[in-house]
């Protein structure tokens, strides 16, 4: 009787659907399983579903009871925070191995493992997320505060005179500590800046520079002076100085007919100047030599280069 009305529900609920093919919900088949543990005669009376069709269900019921859906094999989960933690580490003390990292994380009272600190690392390497140890930016923080360089800039005169201007800068605050124009680049004009350069120099500095034989030929560290050369194919060593000497360009040089070294000289000098003292640099947000600036008082404008630039500024007078 049971079997009947079972089979007769879902007749029943195939018409309405009006289905091509019977539809059997979970809760049909495990109804039919039950029938037929109860009563193996009631499979000889099976009209909808073959007695192989009902064996196999009941077969996967019990399959299913007895297992575990919560036991999980293997490493156990590490989560994202722990993962960015392990980044972050990573990132702030280049000189930690991963055993060091998983001892400040038991410190943290996290526990993992050295060799998945080290697998989630190289995850992150490949993924570029993480950079090698010795990369340039780390070196520049590194020496920030006593970080220099230098370079050579060439400029023709209408008459097709070639001279060559020398540029230190000092890379925390851009400012040009010292510039000197010549015809002739030699050794010992570039010796003879440097002494100058270091006269009042406290302490040991970094200097960055070319491989330009001016340079290379020096022994800089009589000077007190650590020498850093730039790699072959790698601009951003020196990219401070290539952009105070497009800036010099762009800013000055390319917007006058310059006719002798007296000119240029001239236009060097109010460049510098105002590079140092009036004109505010994105890259440090502040101007080199700056003061400060009275935020009171009546708007006022001083010309630079001959009206080439402007500086404005309050007075009170």
């Amino acid at each position: 009787m049971l079997l009947l009305k079972k089979e007769n529900e879902i007749l029943k609920r195939h018409l309405n659907l009006q289905s091509k093919k019977l539809m059997f919900r979970r809760k049909d088949r495990f109804t039919l399983a039950c029938i037929r543990s109860l009563s193996d005669r009631a499979t000889k009376h099976l009209t909808v579903i073959k007695p192989d069709t009902l064996l196999r269900w009941q077969k996967q019921f019990i399959k299913n009871l007895w297992t575990y859906k919560n036991y999980k094999r293997g490493r156990p989960y590490i989560k994202n925070s722990i993962k960015e933690l392990i980044l972050e580490m990573k990132q702030d003390n280049v000189l930690w191995g991963c055993r060091r990292i998983a001892d400040e994380l038991q410190k943290l009272h996290i526990s993992v493992h050295y060799s998945t600190v080290n697998r989630i690392l190289q995850t992150y390497r490949k993924k570029g997320k993480l950079q090698p140890s010795g990369t340039w930016q780390k070196f520049l923080k590194a020496h920030w505060q006593s970080l220099y360089a230098t370079d050579f800039m060439t400029i023709d005169t209408l008459f097709g005179k070639r001279l060559y201007l020398l540029l230190i800068i000092q890379l925390r605050t851009r400012k040009i500590v010292r510039w000197r124009l010549t015809e002739y680049p030699t050794r010992e004009f570039v010796r003879q800046q440097i002494i100058d350069f270091t006269y009042d120099l406290p302490e040991t500095v970094t200097l960055i520079h070319d491989n330009g034989s001016q340079f290379t030929s020096i022994d800089f560290t009589q000077y007190n002076i650590k020498a850093v050369n730039t790699s072959v194919a790698a601009p951003n060593m020196n990219v401070y100085v290539e952009r105070l000497i497009g800036s010099v360009r762009r800013e000055a040089l390319d917007h006058f007919l310059l006719f002798s070294e007296k000119q240029v000289t001239r236009i060097i000098s109010e460049y510098v100047n105002y590079y140092n003292t009036l004109r505010p640099h994105q890259g440090v947000k502040h101007i080199p030599e700056g003061g400060s600036i009275p935020v009171v008082g009546r708007l006022k404008k001083k010309s630079i280069l001959w009206s080439l630039h402007h500086h404005y500024y309050r007075s009170s007078a």
